[in-house]
């Protein structure tokens, strides 16, 4: 079982870059948060002005671009039973890809850091 995914939660990138958790519902909450749903993650942006942090330039220099959204889920981690309006909660195990580079790679990963709540979870 994984945490349900909230507003309250942070998700980053390979960067370091701190994503928007934003819900596009609100009869969820937990500790007065929304909880996040399938499509939820889908083009979600980074917050602004963007925090990742790039690798040193050196010769020859690595491309890094710093990520502005997601890209792609590539690990679904939804809920298979709970759902909110016909939609999967998102749960803590959660990922994916984003439009960004690190060192001449495209696409690096993000992943859940912490699901801003620990009272409710699901599988």
């Amino acid at each position: 079982m994984a945490y349900v995914l909230t507003e309250a939660g942070t998700a980053t990138c390979a960067h370091q870059g701190v994503i928007v958790l934003k819900s596009g519902q609100s009869k969820l909450t937990v500790k007065k948060k929304k909880v996040l749903v399938d499509g939820d993650m889908d083009g979600a942006s980074f917050a602004a002005p963007p925090t990742c942090m790039t690798v040193p330039a050196s010769a020859p220099a690595p491309v890094s671009v710093k990520c502005t959204n997601v890209a792609k889920v590539t690990n679904k981690g939804t809920a298979s039973k709970l759902k909110v309006e016909g939609k999967c909660v998102l749960l803590s195990d959660v990922s994916g890809t984003t439009n960004g580079t690190v060192a001449n790679v495209a696409f690096p990963t993000w992943s859940v850091q912490n699901a801003g709540q620990t009272n409710l979870k699901a599988q």
